[in-house]
């Protein structure tokens, strides 16, 4: 009896170390793959994630009452709340230090956050709205 005690103490045995090794490499291509898929959705510099401004259609009588209501004073600094890169793809607040850092030949300005996302652009993280 004692051999076959054994015998089946040694199958189990290689069972357990052969499942060790195959759960260890799965779970770590599991966890390399999670990283990535992690990166990929967070990743918003690149080509494939930058925003696109949409272009909304409006029948004629509509876009002759918003005439009424849009600001025709251009857009500077003195009279803006906003400020975009045109090579990036975030807004700040005037005051925030993304904004202190971008030229001024790159600045675009907006007066709401409405305005800046229709444009495509997002809320800078860093920035306290």
């Amino acid at each position: 009896m004692s051999a076959s005690i054994q015998d089946i103490i040694g199958k189990l045995k290689g069972v357990l170390l052969d499942d060790v090794y195959f759960y260890t490499v799965l779970i770590v291509v599991v966890g390399i793959l999670s990283f990535g898929l992690g990166r990929l959705s967070v990743e918003e510099g690149s080509a494939v994630m930058k925003p696109q401004a949409v272009l909304v259609a409006q029948p004629a009588a509509s876009l002759a009452s918003d005439a009424k209501t849009i600001d025709t004073q251009p857009q500077t600094a003195e009279n803006s709340k906003l400020v975009a890169s045109k090579k990036g793809t975030k807004y700040h607040l005037l005051t925030c230090p993304g904004a202190k850092q971008m030229s001024e030949e790159n600045k675009i300005y907006f007066n709401s956050e409405a305005e800046a996302k229709a444009s495509g652009y997002t809320r800078a993280k860093n920035c306290k709205f």
